[in-house]
């Protein structure tokens, strides 16, 4: 009877031991690794850059997987102020037939505007690789025949 007891005390440490572990590592940081995207569930991608009156658009899941790759491999932090160079602008949206999956937008200095979050942030760990969405777009612009119409700039 004496050992059921102390292993029983022994697991309800263990366990107490292990709660607060985890509850910690929840809340050392207000980073963010990358932008959480449903795959599985987005059923569409569309980017739009401001300048341009063009919008790339698929429904290849191979294409959604790509696009929603380039979010991840790097951590996001929070910045008290932010602002969209307006000129610069990707908008990022992924959809399900029934609902947005995820919204996101990048500037060329590398500042995202998560409208889920109403929040600003920048690259605080591993590398955003703009230059990718950037071919990504304008090789959709290319194969659409899109690239010899002029620029719609301010």
């Amino acid at each position: 009877m004496r050992n059921i007891r102390n292993t029983l005390f022994l697991l309800f440490l263990l366990l107490l031991t292990l709660t607060g572990c985890q509850s910690q590592e929840k809340t050392v940081s207000k980073k963010t690794p990358g932008i959480e995207i449903d795959v599985e569930k987005a059923e569409s991608v569309s980017i739009y850059y401001r300048p341009i009156c063009y919008s790339f658009f698929s429904e290849d899941k191979d294409t959604i997987a790509e696009t929603a790759g380039l979010f991840q491999d790097f951590s996001l932090e929070e910045v008290s102020e932010g602002d969209l160079d307006q000129d610069t602008v990707y908008e990022i949206y992924f959809a399900s037939a029934k609902e947005q999956v995820a919204a996101i937008n990048v500037d060329g200095n590398g500042t995202f505007y998560l409208p889920e979050t109403g929040k600003y942030y920048r690259v605080s760990d591993g590398t955003f690789h703009l230059e990718t969405l950037e071919k990504l777009y304008e090789d959709s612009m290319k194969a659409d025949n899109f690239d010899n119409i002029q620029k719609l700039v301010p």
